[in-house]
């Protein structure tokens, strides 16, 4: 029998192991001052805001007055002491006969502090404001919005009395009495349900509804033919 020779297993051929190309020296410190210039701007940033917050609170509470408020909304503006330096620009604006400015500093305090829980007030308040100034289009719009906005706005009721108020000198009585309807009919509990009961007995009397079935008219009876005298 012949003699096999064994055939010597193959040697794995193993690559040398490279380095990843992100460990690459010249890729890392490029890399690392990136992140390095980030993560200072992130704390500068947080050092500027905190210390704009510190300057903001100390201004308001030492000094109030329209010239502060003025101050905090120029130099200040997304703090929390600006915000009330809005809100009380607003309300001096409203005292002095100035609906118009007034409108406009709450519709500021309500783009720069979206989520402030004053914020539904500061919206009702504005289309109050653009009724005053007679701007009935763009208060319409805005009590309209604060009707359907959902989740409901606490406003909503006072917003309907300030819709029907315009509508009805519009002399659109109708569309009044369904927005105050509307608001009777969910029985909120809200503040506003008396001068919405209020307005709604100013309506004139809804008119006859043209489906409405009429009813018969009664026909008037047919007289009757004089009696005859039988002949003699």
């Amino acid at each position: 029998m012949p003699n096999v020779l064994p055939t010597p297993a193959e040697q794995p051929n193993i690559l040398p192991s490279e380095k990843p190309a992100w460990l690459n020296p010249k890729t890392l410190v490029p890399i690392i001052l990136v992140l390095g210039a980030g993560i200072s701007l992130v704390l500068w940033q947080t050092s500027k805001s905190e210390k704009a917050r510190e300057e903001s609170n100390r201004l308001l509470a030492s000094k109030g007055g329209a010239e502060t408020w003025a101050k905090l909304i120029r130099d200040y503006p997304g703090q929390p002491a600006t915000a009330i330096a809005l809100l009380e620009s607003a309300a001096d604006a409203t005292e002095k006969n100035d609906p118009r400015k007034a409108a406009a500093l709450y519709e500021q305090f309500c783009r720069d502090y979206p989520k402030h829980p004053l914020r539904s007030a500061a919206r009702f308040a504005q289309a109050n404001s653009l009724t005053s100034a007679g701007d009935r289009g763009v208060a319409q719009t805005l009590y309209l919005a604060i009707i359907t906005e959902r989740p409901p706005n606490p406003f909503r009721a006072g917003a309907a009395v300030g819709l029907a108020t315009i509508q009805i000198a519009e002399n659109r009585p109708e569309a009044a009495r369904q927005v105050l309807n509307d608001i009777l009919a969910e029985n909120t509990g809200s503040a506003f349900l008396p001068e919405v009961r209020a307005l709604m007995e100013k309506l004139p009397p809804p008119p006859l509804s043209a489906s409405a079935p009429s009813l018969p008219v009664p026909l008037p009876a047919p007289a009757k033919a004089p009696a005859t005298q039988p002949a003699k």
